[in-house]
């Protein structure tokens, strides 16, 4: 079983839809989640420390919400942004955990070409979510082992007059540095959402990589 499934499944309860939450929320959510998407390891990973994963969430974190309350325009936002999920989330697997089958018989040069699509998809289709998010900050709750499946970090997103919101960051080192490859949202794993979205563009392109990679290059 796919380790993002397991912890997923874990959470929420194999074969239970979840609920899903109101549209502003939901959009907040879903903007977490671009950061830290899942990544179907046909191995064990290599999981990092405790203490590594702690500091890469914290620093994340910290930057991420520097981001959101500077007040920014959206270009810079959405530069940022960007910045982020290179530094900090596996892009190439991550790239490759969402494409899914298609990956397999994609050409090097289109792999290439659809992971710097998509990462400048996620950086704008989340990143305008984000703006309207201002004086948030991630706090961390603890982390512990997941054997196979990583080490996850807990925390929880408090925004001034609203319901907090608990986030588990699944990090690991697999790719050679400490990376985040999995963000599940209230006991929900967000690759699901991101599977489906790139599937139906797929779709829509007629099974074509190309046509999908310039899709996304032009969204936004």
């Amino acid at each position: 079983m796919p380790i993002s499934d397991t912890i997923s499944d874990r959470a929420t309860g194999k074969g239970r839809a979840a609920p899903s939450p109101s549209v502003p929320r939901r959009s907040f959510l879903l903007g977490l989640a671009a950061l830290g998407l899942a990544v179907t390891l046909g191995r064990p990973a290599s999981a990092a420390s405790t203490a590594q994963a702690e500091a890469l969430v914290g620093k994340l974190s910290g930057e991420l919400t520097q981001i959101v309350n500077s007040g920014r325009g959206e270009g810079q936002v959405y530069a940022g942004f960007e910045s982020l999920l290179a530094r900090y989330a596996d892009m190439p697997a991550v790239s490759a955990s969402v494409l899914g089958p298609p990956w397999r018989g994609a050409t090097q040069a289109q792999k290439q070409a659809f992971v710097a699509a998509f990462q400048h998809y996620l950086s704008r289709r989340y990143g305008k979510q984000f703006r309207e998010y201002r004086n948030a900050r991630i706090e961390i709750t603890g982390a512990r082992d997941g054997g196979k499946a990583g080490v996850l970090v807990t925390t929880r997103v408090v925004r001034p007059g609203q319901e907090s919101i608990a986030v588990d960051w699944q990090i690991s080192d697999r790719s050679g540095s400490t990376r985040v490859v999995n963000l599940i949202i209230e006991g929900v794993s967000m690759l699901a959402s991101e599977r489906a979205q790139v599937g139906a563009m797929l779709e829509a392109q007629r099974g074509s990589i190309d046509g999908l990679i310039a899709q996304l290059r032009a969204t936004g």
